[in-house]
């Protein structure tokens, strides 16, 4: 009796605040969304705290690529400029971008020369080396000539090329995985269509709820997401629900791009670029999406 009790007041407390947060008007806001350029959204839900980038590429005019400037290797580190996803995005004609790929340490006292960490291709050629961390291979999306977008386990050296697995483990089995532009973080965050979280795998466990960086595609869509504050777990079902609401679709593959306030996006507005969430993190890399006949494509060294 007391139970049914209970059931019966909390159901209609919770009438009775949702009819006052109807008349008040503190109903959760509507995702809102903004057209950044042909076949390329940007929206914003607070309810869920998440921002997502869509290429739809069936109508997209734009390449994404990867940048990185002015690189040398110093003590056997990598080392390159380092801005935020502001700054690289308007120095290539970006009409959106992201932050992606780890980075270390900083090389001089305004934090403008940063190490780079893990797997980087541009143009072809690996401008800082994929290794193996311990017995783990890193997660890695790389981008084709095309524009196409694959997420694999990969390593790669200036010497040798780049080679991607079927799994976290660095066999004979490799194949070449020839990529105009990618760049390795991780973990994985969806495998062959189903969420599959592999932080243990790649040696990246966290439970910390942060910003995070995640990106998701399918044979049809390029999706970034930024979230506010979540683990893997939560961006990966972020993902999964919105490819099914928003796009009546489903992810094929899905990873982790970054964490931390250096998770950056930024989108064409209007006329000029705006931040997300500006946080003023200077990032050796990132990911841009480029107008297709951009001549900023090439990259100055």
């Amino acid at each position: 009796m007391t139970s049914f009790k209970r059931r019966s007041l909390t159901s209609g407390a919770a009438a009775s605040l949702a009819a006052a947060l109807l008349l008040t008007g503190c109903t959760p806001e509507p995702p809102t969304e903004v057209s950044v350029a042909e076949g390329i959204t940007f929206r914003t839900d607070k309810a869920s705290g998440a921002q997502t980038l869509t290429v739809d590429r069936t109508l997209a005019r734009v390449r994404p690529i990867v940048v990185a400037e002015k690189l040398e290797n110093l003590r056997n580190n990598w080392v390159g400029d380092a801005k935020t996803v502001h700054e690289w995005a308007q120095q290539y004609g970006a009409v959106a971008g992201v932050n992606g790929g780890f980075f270390g340490d900083s090389y001089d006292s305004l934090g403008r020369r940063k190490q780079l960490v893990q797997l980087c291709i541009i143009e072809g050629k690996v401008v800082a080396p994929g290794t193996p961390v311990g017995s783990a291979l890193r997660s890695a999306i790389g981008f084709t000539q095309s524009g196409e977008a694959e997420i694999a386990w990969a390593v790669g050296t200036e010497k040798d090329g780049t080679r991607r697995y079927e799994k976290t483990v660095k066999t004979k089995n490799g194949l070449t995985w020839r990529m105009d532009y990618a760049l390795a973080c991780g973990p994985r965050l969806i495998h062959r269509g189903k969420i599959d979280v592999a932080d243990r795998a790649e040696k990246l466990v966290s439970d910390v709820r942060t910003g995070r960086m995640a990106v998701a595609v399918s044979e049809r869509y390029l999706v970034f997401c930024r979230a506010d504050a979540m683990t893997y777990g939560e961006i990966a079902r972020t993902l999964v629900e919105f490819f099914k609401t928003t796009l009546q679709s489903s992810p094929d593959e899905a990873m982790c791009l970054d964490g931390g306030p250096s998770a950056q996006m930024v989108y064409q507005d209007g006329g000029g670029l705006k931040d997300v969430e500006p946080t003023g993190v200077q990032v050796p890399t990132s990911i841009l999406l480029v107008p297709v006949s951009s001549e900023a494509v090439k990259m100055p060294r």
